[in-house]
C-alpha cells in the first residue's frame, strides 16, 4: 500500500488536531520517524525526543482493520435485537472515504454514513457507538457531532467508552443521548493540540537549502524550513484556542454541563467513575453488558407504547368499511368517547421533542425536561419561559424558575404512573397515560 505521507504531513502539522496528549506523543512520533525527522519537542511537558525515543513511542502503534467476526456481510454494522453496533476505533479523519474503520483510524464520513443506514434499516431500534479512540481532526469534527444529534431525535444513539473516547471521541460521544463507559475507559481531553516542525537545521547539517519563493506577506506562514517566528505562533495560538473554546461549548451544550465547568477541566482525562462524576459519562458498566442494557432499554420502551395502544383503543375483528366509529354514540350506560390513541401519542411526542429541540433549551436542559414532562405545557409557552431563563450553572435560580412553573402546571406523573379510580372518564385516562410517556428518554 503505497502511503502519500506529503499529504498525511499537510493534514498534520498547522492544523489544530484534537487528540489525546499520551496519543498525540505516539502519533507524531510515528509520523516523524518515517518523515526523517530527528527530533521531537513535547510542547506540554518541554521533553525533547530523539530518534530512538520515538522509535520506542512509535512501536505502541498497532493498526486494526476494524473487522469483526460474524459481522453480518448485508450492513454496514453489527444487528443484534434490534441494536445496530457502530465500532469507532482510532484516528479519526475527515473525509477518509472508508465506510468502516480500517488500518487504524475511522472517517467522520464513515460514521454518518453508517449512521445513516442504521436510522433507515427498519430492523435497527437503536444504535450503540463503541468507541475505542483517542480523538483525531477537528475539521469535520463538530459537523459529525451534530448529524449524530440529529440521527438522535429519530432513534436512540448511545455510545460506549470501551476504552477509549477522548478529545475528537468525547466530541462525537457527547452528542449521544446516553453515555455508557467501563471501568477502565477514559473520558475528556476537551482540548486542542497542533505541530509545527522546524527542519532548518536538518537541511544545513544535509547541505540543502531552502528557498522560499512566494507572494503575499503571510503564503508561507509555518513553513518547516525556519523557526516559527513570534507573530505565526501567536496566530496559530489563537486558532487553537478558538478550536477548544468551539470544543467546549459543543460538548457543553450536548451533555448539559456549564462552558465554564469543561474549559475548567484543562483537557484532562477521566477514568470510569471519574468520567461519570465529572459528567463526561452517564454510567459505569461492563462493556459485554452494554448491549444488553440497551436492548432492555428498547424492550421497556416498546412495552409502553403497547401498553399505551391497548388501553386507549378498541380491537375488532370486524372489516375496517364495518368497525364501529372512534366515537360511540352517548347511551343511556353514560358511554364516553373513545380516543384515537396513535394521534394523541404522535401530537404528545411532537410537543416533547419540540421543546427540548428548540434553541432556547440550548444551555438549559434540566428545565427543557422539567417543562417537557408537563402535559399542559405548550412548545409556545415553553420557549417563551426558556428564553426568559438564565442558562444552567451552579446556582440554583433555574431550580426556582422550575419549582415556580410546577407550582402552576403541576407535578408530571412518574413512568410508571397508572389508572386511578379519582380518574373518570377515557380522555382523563389518555392524558395521564401520555403524560406518562412523554417523559425524556434516552
Amino acid at each position: 500500500m503505497v502511503r502519500n505521507l506529503a499529504h498525511i504531513a499537510n493534514q498534520a502539522f498547522n492544523r489544530p488536531i484534537a487528540l489525546e496528549p499520551g496519543y498525540a506523543r505516539v502519533f507524531y512520533s510515528v509520523l516523524a520517524s518515517e518523515m526523517g525527522i530527528g527530533r521531537l519537542i513535547d510542547g506540554s511537558t518541554g521533553e525533547v525526543l530523539d530518534a530512538k525515543a520515538m522509535a520506542q513511542e512509535a512501536s505502541m502503534y498497532r493498526a486494526n482493520n476494524g473487522s469483526k467476526e460474524g459481522e453480518d456481510r448485508q450492513r454496514y454494522y453489527q444487528l443484534i435485537n434490534g441494536v445496530a453496533v457502530l465500532p469507532v476505533s482510532g484516528s479519526l479523519v475527515h473525509k477518509y472515504g472508508s465506510i468502516r474503520p480500517y488500518s487504524g483510524m475511522t472517517g467522520y464520513d464513515g460514521i454518518i454514513a453508517r449512521l445513516s443506514y442504521a436510522i433507515r434499516d427498519p430492523e435497527v431500534r437503536g444504535v450503540l457507538m463503541d468507541f475505542d479512540t483517542p480523538g483525531g481532526q477537528v475539521a469535520g469534527c463538530f459537523d459529525a457531532a451534530d448529524m449524530i444529534s440529529r440521527f438522535g431525535s429519530e432513534k436512540p444513539v448511545w455510545s460506549l467508552g470501551y476504552d477509549m473516547h477522548c478529545s475528537a471521541g468525547e466530541a462525537l460521544s457527547s452528542a449521544c443521548s446516553r453515555r455508557l463507559i467501563t471501568q477502565t475507559g477514559v473520558a475528556g481531553s476537551v482540548g486542542v493540540v497542533m505541530m509545527h516542525a522546524n527542519l532548518e537545521e536538518l537541511m544545513k547539517n544535509r547541505g540543502a537549502e531552502i528557498t522560499l519563493i512566494h507572494s503575499g506577506a503571510h503564503k508561507v506562514d509555518g513553513n518547516p524550513y525556519e523557526k516559527l517566528p513570534d507573530n505565526v505562533r501567536s496566530k496559530l495560538q489563537s486558532e487553537i484556542d478558538t478550536a477548544r473554546q468551539s470544543f467546549a461549548e459543543k460538548v457543553a451544550v450536548n451533555i448539559g454541563m456549564d462552558v465554564k465547568a469543561v474549559l475548567d477541566t484543562e483537557a484532562a482525562t477521566y477514568t470510569g467513575q471519574e468520567a461519570v462524576d465529572i459528567g463526561f459519562a452517564d454510567e459505569v458498566v461492563n462493556g459485554c453488558d452494554a448491549v444488553g442494557l440497551m436492548i432492555e432499554h428498547l424492550d421497556a420502551l416498546s412495552s409502553k407504547i403497547v401498553d399505551m395502544g391497548a388501553t386507549m383503543t378498541k380491537e375488532t375483528n370486524q372489516p375496517e368499511a364495518q368497525a364501529a366509529p372512534k366515537v360511540a354514540q352517548a347511551s343511556n350506560e353514560n358511554t364516553q368517547p373513545q380516543i384515537d390513541g396513535t394521534a394523541v401519542a404522535t401530537a404528545e411526542r411532537e410537543r416533547v421533542l419540540g421543546i427540548l429541540g428548540c434553541d432556547q433549551a440550548q444551555g438549559r436542559q434540566k428545565m427543557a425536561h422539567k417543562l417537557a414532562s408537563m402535559p399542559s405545557m405548550s412548545v409556545d409557552d415553553a420557549k417563551e419561559l426558556l428564553a426568559s431563563a438564565a442558562t444552567e450553572t451552579s446556582n440554583d435560580s433555574a431550580q426556582n424558575a422550575i419549582a415556580a412553573i410546577s407550582a402552576e402546571h403541576g407535578e408530571p406523573l412518574d413512568a410508571s404512573a397508572s389508572l386511578n379510580k379519582d380518574i373518570d372518564s377515557d380522555e382523563e385516562q389518555c392524558a395521564a397515560l401520555v403524560s406518562a410517556f412523554g417523559k425524556p428518554r434516552g
